[in-house]
Formats: structure tokens, sequence, C-alpha cells
């Protein structure tokens, strides 16, 4: 088959343009592939599916299907632990007050939970607190000091936040409190004065620790601390805590944030995965029943779709001590009273959040200027501060664009932006300062404020900014390997559950697939389309959500860009195909559809 019009091929592989999205179909490596297939006696496609990844040596492979604690890194290579953990103890054996600092989203929050959970359990004389994200906002501030100060606190430990709070961090040094800061975010070009500052990034870049979310660094320094106290004869006469309990939690905060699933990220999101499957906690399971997910195994989607957003909705529309309390909760029947109110929450989170997508969809449209530009900045004062992450997400999904949303707050305009791979935000809004009173984040996501005068100026230098990014447009979506559809069977499942925990840095395998023939077609609820594809032996059902729109004929496609799926219905498990994209021509006349 011959690639379409505005197809075009590279060393890399061939690049199509789909129905959404560019797509690159990655190029395999044949030889390769053949040679580690024969020597782990793996399916052909599962070892083009590796080598495609840059996993071509056996030994790699093993150790990346394997997914070993083992393997984890030392802590001590973390800047800074080795402080921290010396005046973590020495609190700890002082029974000095202390509190743990953290974050309203569901990084901070696991990440509070472990730290505070492990200090309380050696006996330390420690509480936790969380800033309300529409009162206090992110991260340490001075409000929070000085009411700390005033309850005799005389050690801060920050955890997903801190390493941009010179303000607050300077007057708890002047209020006689010494700060640890545990964290992942960007470093400011000067430091803060801290007792510890433990943040990856202070490592050389392709350090894989760099890539640690904040629940990960707070599981790192709570390693590094057990450590020392083994060294010091703390577990003679007592048991040694196994840091395994902490993993769901870890897996939680680490997906959730979609912090880059390098081999210690995967490794510990894997771990954590297992455990928040088969041995959770009392709020924990009590989530999972109103997610609809007891007695399953729990993957990464499961955490970003279902368990997250419950989490989140906590901090987003009241305060995220909801979402502590759960996690630290022992008991059944608060645990339960706690997730049905998450689960209510979240409920209302995403009527509020189709109200914002559709209002700011609204500004979009009636603005062709705008729909012109390299980034949608959109703003509205009635907006929540706490949905336009979320919605900004939406905007990006749908023009393959950046997208930040703005609402009024106390000093003017404050929002949060998202941006789509291969455009970095965060450079982008480090060109714009001058417009800006505080910024942060990465390089996909950014929260920001700027004054009521300055919005259309900052629109006008973010666009300029953009126009500077050797990315000049997104990056085209890869697509590891082309398919046989004979080629999808529960067998290559197995392999794939190996390879999971997808997401950020490891994505979930999409296969391209050719050749094959249309069986049937419906259009579902208006905007889905359900497919009978079948080749050779090979029969599938086809979901493509939002593929489909009112008015538009319907497709005949050539091409399919599929992730293979397992449906689970009425207890019944069937393979299926979910479809992300597809080339092709429009069927005419448009069939009927269901």
């Amino acid at each position: 088959m011959s690639p379409s019009a505005g197809n075009e091929s590279t060393s890399r592989g061939e690049t199509i343009q789909g129905r959404r999205f560019r797509w690159r179909v990655r190029t395999a490596d044949w030889t390769c592939a053949h040679q580690l297939a024969g020597a782990l006696k793996l399916p052909p496609l599962v070892a083009r599916l590796l080598t495609s990844r840059g996993i071509s040596a056996p030994t790699q492979a093993r150790s990346f299907l394997a997914r070993r604690l083992g393997d984890l890194p030392d802590p001590r290579q973390l800047p800074d632990v080795e402080r921290a953990v010396l005046r973590i103890a020495r609190a700890v054996d002082a029974g000095e007050p202390m509190v743990v600092f953290g974050d309203y989203d569901v990084d901070g929050v696991t990440a509070t939970a472990l730290l505070y959970h492990f200090l309380s359990s050696l006996g330390g004389k420690v509480r936790w607190s969380l800033p309300h994200r529409l009162r206090e906002g992110y991260g340490l501030n001075s409000r929070a000091i000085r009411e700390l100060s005033g309850q005799g606190v005389r050690l801060v430990i920050s955890v997903d936040c801190g390493s941009s709070d010179h303000e607050a961090i300077l007057l708890a040094r002047s209020l006689g409190m010494e700060v640890i800061v545990t964290d992942h975010h960007h470093l400011p070009e000067t430091l803060p004065e801290t007792a510890a500052l433990v943040n990856p990034r202070r490592l050389p870049d392709g350090a894989d620790l760099r890539h640690l979310a904040g629940v990960g660094v707070a599981f790192y320094v709570v390693s590094a601390l057990r450590a020392h106290l083994r060294l010091a004869g703390r577990w003679e006469r007592a048991a040694e805590p196994d840091l395994r309990r902490y993993l769901d939690w870890v897996a939680l905060g680490t997906l959730a944030d979609v912090a880059p699933l390098t081999p210690t990220n995967r490794i510990l999101s894997g771990a954590g995965l297992r455990i928040l499957s088969e041995a959770a906690g009392p709020g924990m399971n009590a989530l999972k029943e109103v997610c609809g997910l007891r007695g399953s195994k729990v993957s990464g989607w499961d955490v970003l779709f279902r368990l997250g957003p419950r989490l989140n909705a906590a901090g987003r529309l009241e305060s995220a001590d909801l979402a502590i309390r759960l996690l630290l909760s022992e008991d059944v029947r608060e645990a339960r009273t706690l997730a049905a109110r998450l689960d209510e929450l979240n409920r209302r989170r995403q009527a509020l959040e189709e109200q914002t997508v559709a209002e700011a969809l609204a500004q979009v449209e009636a603005d062709d200027r705008r729909q012109r530009r390299r980034a949608l900045v959109l703003a509205e004062p009635s907006w929540h501060r706490g949905l336009l992450g979320l919605a900004a997400a939406r905007l990006v999904e749908r023009f393959n664009k950046p997208a930040i949303l703005l609402t009024r707050g106390s000093h003017g305009w404050e929002g949060s932006g998202r941006s789509p791979a291969g455009i970095d935000l965060y450079q982008a809004l480090s060109s714009c300062r001058a417009h800006l009173c505080r910024f942060g984040g990465h390089q996909l996501a950014a929260g920001l404020s700027l004054g009521l005068e300055q919005l259309a100026s900052f629109s006008n230098t973010l666009e300029e900014a953009l126009s500077h990014q050797d990315a000049s447009s997104p990056l085209p979506r890869e697509a590891d390997a082309r398919a046989h559809l004979g080629e999808i069977s529960p067998s290559l499942m197995s392999y794939l559950e190996l390879m999971a925990p997808f997401g950020e840095g490891n994505p979930e395998p999409i296969f391209c697939c050719e050749g094959f023939q249309m069986e049937s077609l419906q259009v579902l609820k208006g905007r889905h389309l359900r497919l009978r594809l079948c080749q050779g032996d090979a029969r599938f059902t086809g979901i493509g959500f939002n593929l489909a729109q009112a008015g538009e004929p319907l497709p005949a496609p050539s091409r399919m860009f599929v992730s293979p799926t397992w449906n689970s219905w009425q207890g019944e498990r069937r393979l299926e195909l979910q479809i992300h994209d597809y080339e092709g021509e429009s069927l005419s006349p448009e069939p009927k559809t269901g």
C-alpha cells in the first residue's frame, strides 16, 4: 500500500497524516528483533515492539520485563539526602515538634501521607499540613509558617514543594525554624538556604532519579532514613519496617503526576499497582469500591482516570485533608464515608469541568484570530481555579497546541496551562517573566499569575516565544510497529502486562494495522465509532472514542492506529481494539448507523 498524499518517509520511520493527528510509525530493526525473539522466546511482534523502544539486548529486555525492586538505585545518590536524614533522626530522638508540609494534588497528598506515617511509626512528634488551593495556593507560604511557628513547630519538612519558596523559608529561619525541602520541581537560579534540599533535579542530566515524582523523593528519603537507623542499631530489638507497604501510594502519586516512567519510576509503580490490586489498606480499598474496582486488577489507566481524579477532587473543590485522611484511615467505616464524599466531589468536579470546557470552546470558536495562534490564552472571571488545568488539557487534546486558562484571583489573573509533547511550556513562560507575577511547573504543565492589565501583552509575548522554539509544531504521535490483526492475541496481552505500567516515557503500545477488511460500522451516541474488522482468521471489534462528528461522512479506513485492550462485561472478558486514529477515504453514500 503506498502512502497517501501528505505522508513522508524518514530514517526513523514513515510519517502518516491521520484523521486527527500526524503519526510516525517506527521502522523495525528486523535482524535485531529476530535475534531478541530467539534469545528470549518472544513473539515476533513483542520483539519488534521492544527494539522499537531501544530495548534490544537480551539482558536489557529481561531486566525491563522483570521490574525487580532489587534493581532500584541507592537512595544516597540523591543530593542532600544524608543531611536530611541526620536532621530528621535527631528530631525524632529529641521529640522535637515537626510538620510534614505537602501539596493538594495526588502526588503531594501521597508524599505527605508516606513521610508522616513513617515518622509517626518511629515515635516522632509529627503532624501534617496541606495548603488550601484557593486561599493559600501552591507551596510553602508565609501564613502557614507563622501559624506553625505559633504552634511550636521547630522543623518543617516539605514534600512536593519548597524549591522556589525563598520568602517562606527566610521567614521560617527568622522565627527560629529549620526547613528541609524534598521536592522534584524545577530549581530556581538561586537555591533557598535550607537545612537540606533534596531535589533530584540537582542531579546531572541523564540520571534516572532526576525523574522521581514528589512521592518518589519522599519514599527515597524514608529508605535512606531506615538504612541510617539500621546502622544505628534501631532494629536490633524491633521489627524493621517493610517499606513495600507504601508502594501503592508511590504508584498513585507517580502515575497521577504523569512522571516519566524511567526504570526507577516504572519499577516503583509496577510494584505499587500489584499492592493496589491485592493488598491495599482500608482507605484504598474503600476508594477502589466507589470506583467499581473491588476485586479487580488496578492499572495505570485506573489511577489516571478513576482513583486519581477522586483524590484530586478534594483539593480542587474543598480541602485536600479529605484525601489524606482517607489514605491514613485504618477504620473501614470511616474510610467508606470518606470515599463516598470524594466520589460525590468528583461528580461535581466533572460537571463544572464540562461547563468550563464548553465556555472555553465558545471563546475559541467566536474568534478566528485566536484559532490561528500558536497557543490558546483564555480568561473568564467566573471559572473555578481548581479546574483550569483539567480544562486546559482537554483543549490541548482537541487543538494539539498549548492552552492556558485563567480566572480572577485576589491579585489579578491566575490559572494553569498545558502543552502537547514537543512544545516546552515552561521554557515559553520563562520568556514571559516580565508579564508574570509568578509561574512554575515543567515542560507540559504550569501554573501562573499575572496582573489584570498584562493579559494582552502576555499573550503576545507567549506567541513570540513559541515561534522561536525548535519544535514549532507538536511532534507526531508514535506508533511502535506495524501489526497484522492475527498477531494480536491473549498471549500478546500477557507480554504487554509485563511491559506495564504505561504512561509518560513508557506509553501504551500503539500498532499501525493495514490490509484488513471492515465488516460493519456503527456510530454510538453520535460521537464514537464501533467497527468489526477482520484479517484472515482474526476478527475484532474496534472502538474509536470521539472519532465521529455529526454531519461528517463516515470513514473507510485503510490504516488504523490501535491498542489492544481487554473489555470485561458481565463476567466475560473479550479482547478488543481501541482505535486512536485512522487514515482513509470517506464512505459515500453514508451507511445506516446504529
